[in-house]
């Protein structure tokens, strides 16, 4: 969930870790080549400014919110329980479709390196920070027997030799039900590896998953549907953790209560038993679905599995937050809230434990709801004890970590534990308990039980005295990505996941190096060919230097990636996250990149930069209540106002905004307007609270150049974070010379993730609507019985326009749709779980849909089961699809 804008203010550059409402930029003064971050509290992974959510607060009556009240208020989406057994078949119909003969071809397997010197730009790339080539988000990882593997958020598993000097990462689970991690766990004994699905983070952009999974002998195998521990009863449900009693239980924390199964291979399609649900009625109850998570489970190993506590919490505070104990062997109703010596019972969050080896010391890193309500550190601190009960000693808290090293704090708006909540592990070194691990933004290690701490892996080294940007490594050690998610330790190493992938260094402190600020000097990058990047968009345009194309594409946590034509490995011209994306298609060095919000920065070389000049300028759209990654598309088939060379802009937030010069518009330009050429042409509520999701433009082909003569579409939801209890949604249009909202009746109240306009149809009156299900993807996924694509009709009548809509929905799996796209006369649509064509001409009688590609898992050449967020038809021959977990594939627009 790494998010990293710098901007320069007078003298040194100020950085702001963008994970948030952007409430405050500040700048410091720093040393020579010092470029500190400065950062306000952070905002939820892939949500709009509203973020964390208590669905039973009051609505907020209007007006803009403030990033407080947004993170206190937002709400959920309407959405319906999914049922055991719906996502399964919701696949299964995928499965069941004909396919085409199209073939996908990964594009970015190269190595993505976030520090090539090449791409420094002095303000907005974190080029020198330390990162070296990144992944995606990392969620789960175990290593054994000289093999690590690695789970992507929404990527699956991969595999990779830690001894072999030739090793590459290889995936190991695309023929399954779900590529959403929650959790790894290697049983060495038995030489098998422990899959659960689902990633419970609980942020915008992590998804439900199909179970728990079992292999034997992973470091040769792959998983199948047979690996499949019990039946259906964990799909639609997000995994915390899964902790063994070592007496022949396993337990799943998940976001839906505590779950255990045997760990007997015998017993292996016995269904999962229900141990500990905190508020059982709310399981089914549509408006509740925070009331049962369980973080996770602490079982002391010398009490033979008799002693279970668990951690249940929602991470903004709620009733049933606390501990809950069981002293009967963890059998159902025998939990029990229990205070715990030590603990401040009333702000209890998420919590994470470890246990060391001899079972005689417990570790627990806890999040507090009240310092995220409070926008402060969200880490109520690091605790150790000899007795689960207590007491629990608190050894550490967010200004003692950030006196240890720290590359953030609290004097930068940005203080250490910010996302308690988000990212958090704890673990101890099996050969000695006073030697232990703790991961939040950063990674922090003692070897005295608490004494004392150094930031072995700060978030960053801009600000450290040793940082030069003239240097091509930036002069500092190596670091680890920010935002520490899973942690492994085997054969002698140390191995973390984070946002950025999987770095790995010596365990043993006789074996490991620091450097005198406590800064480690030893990691080493994991993340060549780890192909698990989690991208928002794509685009694509003719390289002015070298024959082929450019492929750019902003992702969630890791920036803006950059492709040239021909080359081994990509780049980051832009830092920080990464959302929507504009790539000229006759000039593919023209870029307009999305950091967050509409917040828009545009380059005409690529970005390439030594450091010492920029080669991007700030775009932002002026608007006043953007979501997280909003839209913004061309005005296809028109021409700039500026050169005539490429195509005006269009952006949407809270309105719908026009931009006249393209990528003709210059710094000078910039720098003369408050409003960066943007100009409002329709907003669509007065308080700020509706939000576009999708968007289209086009220009009259009579004349090109007359933005009057736009046709213009957007579909968009609100109230508050498009979550709220209120929900609605709508879709508006100039279409017929005034802005109307058109007539939804008899369509979904969910998400309506796109609309586009029909290329072929000259009067721009067919459009097509596609839906999601919700914001927020962890609360249910495939399987929620919701139709997704639709064909409009617009007319003239007396009174304005009205809409006729034709369900195109009839043999479309049940799996939320992302995008759709025309291809001839071909309607191409994204998905949750991949590609879909059909028809555009078709009717509800007569559509049939087809998967485009063979079956995922089943050749070299599938697209694999995952989230396909963004469609682009290239001028290049191919059509492009970005996938949030494994990075952007292509295949011929003639095969589709």
């Amino acid at each position: 969930m790494t998010s990293v804008l710098s901007t320069r203010r007078a003298g040194p550059r100020a950085v702001l870790a963008g994970l948030t409402a952007l409430a405050t930029l500040a700048a410091v003064s720093t040393p020579a080549h010092a470029n500190r971050p400065v950062k306000p509290a952070d905002r939820l992974v892939g949500e709009t400014r509203s973020s964390a959510d208590e669905p039973d607060e009051p609505e907020d009556t209007g007006g803009v919110k403030t990033f407080a009240a947004q993170l206190s208020q937002a709400r959920m989406a309407p959405y319906g329980s999914v049922a055991p057994g719906e996502y399964s078949d919701a696949l299964a119909d995928l499965r069941g479709l004909p396919g085409t003969a199209s073939p996908w071809q990964e594009v970015t397997n190269q190595p993505y390196d976030a520090d090539d010197p090449r791409y420094r730009d002095p303000v907005y790339s974190n080029s020198g920070g330390g990162w070296g080539n990144v992944a995606g988000r990392v969620t789960g990882l175990a290593a054994g027997r000289g093999y690590v593997w690695a789970g992507g958020a929404d990527g699956g598993v991969f595999r990779k030799s830690l001894t072999s000097g030739h090793a590459t990462w290889k995936p190991i689970s695309d023929r399954i039900l779900a590529l959403s991690t929650g959790d790894l766990v290697y049983d060495g004994h038995a030489d098998t590896l422990w899959y659960a699905t689902g990633e419970a983070n609980t942020g915008g952009t992590t998804y439900t998953g199909a179970g728990v999974y079992r292999l034997r002998h992973p470091r040769t195998g792959s998983f199948t549907d047979a690996d499949r521990v019990g039946g259906d009863e964990l799909e639609s449900r997000s995994i915390n953790q899964l902790k063994f009693d070592g007496r022949g239980m396993v337990y799943a924390a998940t976001t839906r209560g505590l779950w255990r199964h045997s760990t007997d291979p015998a017993r292996h399609r016995q269904p999962w038993q229900l141990v500990l649900m905190p508020n059982p009625a709310s399981d089914s109850d549509v408006t509740k679905p925070y009331d049962n998570i369980v973080n996770d489970v602490l079982i002391p190993p010398r009490d033979r599995g008799r002693t279970v506590l668990a951690n249940a919490a929602w991470r903004s505070g709620a009733a049933y937050n606390g501990y809950y104990l069981s002293t009967a062997g963890g059998a159902p109703g025998t939990f029990a809230r229990t205070p715990l010596t030590g603990l401040d019972d009333a702000d209890v969050g998420n919590a994470e434990f470890a246990v060391s080896r001899d079972g005689g010391h417990f570790y627990l890193v806890q999040e507090s709801p009240a310092g995220l309500a409070a926008g402060v550190s969200a880490l109520k601190g690091v605790f150790t004890a000899t007795d689960v009960r207590g007491p629990w000693t608190l050894v550490a808290d967010s200004p003692e970590l950030e006196r240890s090293g720290s590359a953030i704090g609290a004097d930068q708006d940005y203080p250490v534990g910010v996302q308690a909540w988000y990212n958090n592990f704890i673990e101890v070194d099996p050969s000695d308990a006073r030697h232990f691990y703790v991961g939040l933004e950063e990674v922090y290690e003692t070897e005295d039980g608490g004494a004392t701490w150094k930031t072995i892996g700060p978030y960053w080294n801009f600000g450290f005295d040793c940082y030069d940007p003239a240097l091509p490594d930036g002069g500092c050690p190596a670091t680890t990505h920010p935002d520490q998610h899973s942690i492994a330790v085997s054969g002698g190493k140390l191995l973390v996941g984070d946002d950025g992938g999987v770095y790995t260094r010596p365990l043993a402190p006789a074996r490991s190096s620091e450097d005198a600020a406590g800064h480690a000097t030893d990691w080493t990058n994991q993340n060549a060919g780890l192909r698990t990047l989690q991208y928002y968009s794509v685009g694509t345009g003719r390289d002015p230097d070298r024959r082929g194309y450019t492929v750019a594409g902003g992702l969630q946590d890791n920036g803006g990636s950059l492709l040239r034509a021909g080359a081994r490995k990509q780049v980051s011209p832009f830092g920080g996250d990464g959302g929507d994306i504009i790539v000229n298609p006759r000039n593919g060095c023209q870029i307009l990149n999305e950091y967050t919000y509409l917040i828009l920065w545009l380059t005409k070389n690529c970005g390439v930069s030594d450091g010492t000049t920029s080669a991007i300028f700030d775009v932002t759209v002026p608007d006043v209540n953007a979501r997280f990654t909003a839209p913004f598309r061309v005005v296809r088939g028109s021409r700039n106002i500026g050169d005539g060379a490429s195509e005006r802009w269009v952006a949407g937030g809270n309105s719908f905004w026009r931009h006249d010069y393209g990528f003709s518009y210059t710094p000078a330009q910039a720098a003369a307007d408050p409003s960066r050429g943007w100009k409002p042409q329709y907003t669509l509520d007065a308080t700020g609270l509706r939000l576009i999701v999708g968007m289209d433009a086009v220009a009259d082909p009579a004349a090109p150049a007359d933005p009057a003569r736009d046709t213009y579409i957007a579909s968009w939801c609100g109230q508050t974070n498009c979550n709220s209890a209120g929900f609605t949604r709508g879709v508006a249009t100039n279409w017929g010379g005034t802005w109307t909202e058109l007539d939804l009746t008899g369509l979904p109240d969910r998400f309506p993730n796109n609309v586009v306009l029909d290329p072929y149809d000259r009067t721009n009156s067919t459009i097509y609507l596609v839906f999601n299900g919700f914001n927020r993807r962890f609360i249910e996924g495939p399987g929620a019985g919701v139709k997704h694509v639709y064909r409009g009709k617009l007319r003239k009548t007396a009174s304005g326009v009205s809409v006729s809509w034709t369900d195109l929905s009839v043999g479309f799996p049940d799996v939320p749709a992302t995008d759709v796209v025309v291809v001839g006369n071909r309607l191409v649509v994204s998905t949750d779980l991949g590609v879909l064509v059909a028809d555009r001409r078709a009717t509800a009688a007569t559509v049939k849909w087809r998967r485009v590609g063979p079956p995922p898992g089943a050749k070299p050449w599938s697209l694999p089961l995952t989230a396909a967020f963004d469609l682009h038809v290239s001028q290049d021959g191919f059509l492009y699809a970005a996938t949030h977990g494994r990075g952007i594939w292509r295949t011929p627009l003639a095969l589709v």
